[in-house]
């Protein structure tokens, strides 16, 4: 018990680190989009947990985080954000992996714009 007691922290930090893991390790692909960061996430929510169930968003500063994590662990597969720009949203998606520009993570990023 002390042990789970112990370890349980660590790996709750474990857990929060990652999506910041893979914002400075990761590429950014930059894009914008003259919708509200809001009405982005509306669209491009429910076309992500097609692709992964699990897919979360959460409000940040000025905008919104996109979260898929990965099939085998809880570490992010993407990371999207959208923050509010002069004229909708400025976006920026992460990708643990180098995708091909035509993978479905993507498409449906690009098809929300």
């Amino acid at each position: 018990m002390k042990r789970l007691l112990l370890t349980l922290p660590l790996i709750l930090l474990a857990a929060c680190s990652s999506p910041g893991k893979l914002k400075e390790e990761a590429p950014g692909l930059r894009m914008e989009s003259a919708k509200s960061p809001s009405v982005y996430m509306t669209c491009l929510l429910p076309k992500w947990r097609e692709i992964r169930s699990s897919s979360s968003v959460k409000e940040i500063r000025f905008g919104y985080r996109l979260l898929m994590p990965a099939t085998a662990s809880d570490s992010p597969e993407a990371l999207l954000e959208a923050t509010a720009a002069d004229k909708g949203s400025d976006v920026v998606l992460y990708r643990r992996h180098s995708p091909s520009p035509d993978d479905a993570i993507n498409l449906a990023a690009r098809s929300c714009l």
